[in-house]
């Protein structure tokens, strides 16, 4: 608040809805609206690039936050690649945003034409990103 009583733009929170987070080889960029009205992913490492959008991503809330899901990779009889990114709630200054650090998780789902092979049906790598989340007007 100012001194005559007026709220400054500083002191009003959001909701974060833009979040650009990256580790030493994974880049992602999410939004959870745009100008279009759905919300956008892109997903970078070394050997993907990928962009995601509307009904591409998957959410699932969870008591960790909310599970955000892509499909990176699909090779049937062989395996299935996906990318989660477990975000928290996050609130912003509208003005300045805030940095944070969270987990993404590749999946990797082995599949054979005769089920699933001999071993773990599902192998993980956990990635630790951080960056930065904002409130953005679209």
């Amino acid at each position: 608040m100012t001194t005559d009583g007026r709220t400054t733009t500083a002191g009003v929170l959001g909701q974060a809805n833009l979040f650009e987070l990256s580790s030493w080889r994974v880049r992602v960029s999410f939004s959870s609206t745009s100008i279009a009205g759905v919300p956008l992913l892109q997903y970078e490492d070394p050997r993907t690039r990928r962009a995601f959008r509307g009904k591409e991503i998957a959410f699932q809330d969870t008591a960790l936050g909310t599970l955000i899901t892509v499909n990176l990779e699909v090779i049937p009889d062989l395996r299935t690649v996906t990318f989660t990114l477990v975000l928290p709630a996050v609130r912003v200054s509208m003005v300045t945003g805030s940095r944070l650090r969270v987990p993404g998780i590749l999946t990797t789902t082995h599949t054979t034409i005769a089920g699933p092979p001999p071993g773990p049906e599902r192998t993980y790598e956990t990635v630790d990103l951080s960056g930065s989340a904002r409130f953005v007007h679209f």
